[in-house]
């Protein structure tokens, strides 16, 4: 089987076809920036470093789950991949499915992207 590399998740609440990611504006998103030390406007100018921009977007997906950051540890785990290599784009297709079903059972819907942009 090919291994597929996988971009980091980007989490959604949003079933649309195109799985736009979950809107920035919602007074939860806002309280998970003023958490992670940005504004509004970084964010939409791309100014936000990936090491605040991936538990921004798990903080703001979870609906301020305090246990997220473990429910995502847990569910790499089951899915066979550790945190480093989910970083690094080296997931499996399976793996990110796996991961996406898991964290859903838990009930944090998310998006899993490609490295070619397309997502599932």
């Amino acid at each position: 089987m090919k291994t597929i590399p996988l971009i980091v998740l980007l989490s959604t609440l949003t079933a649309t076809a195109l799985h736009a990611e979950a809107r920035n504006d919602t007074p939860q998103a806002l309280a998970c920036m003023k958490k992670y030390g940005f504004t509004p406007e970084q964010w939409r100018a791309y100014a936000v470093p990936a090491e605040k921009a991936e538990p921004y977007r798990l903080c703001r997906d979870s609906g301020g789950r305090t246990d997220a950051g473990k429910v995502k540890a847990a569910c790499l785990a089951q899915a066979g991949v550790t945190a480093q290599q989910w970083k690094n784009m080296q997931a499996s297709e399976a793996q990110g499915a796996a991961y996406k079903s898991c964290m859903a059972g838990h009930g944090i819907e998310v998006t899993v992207r490609r490295r070619n942009g397309t997502t599932f």
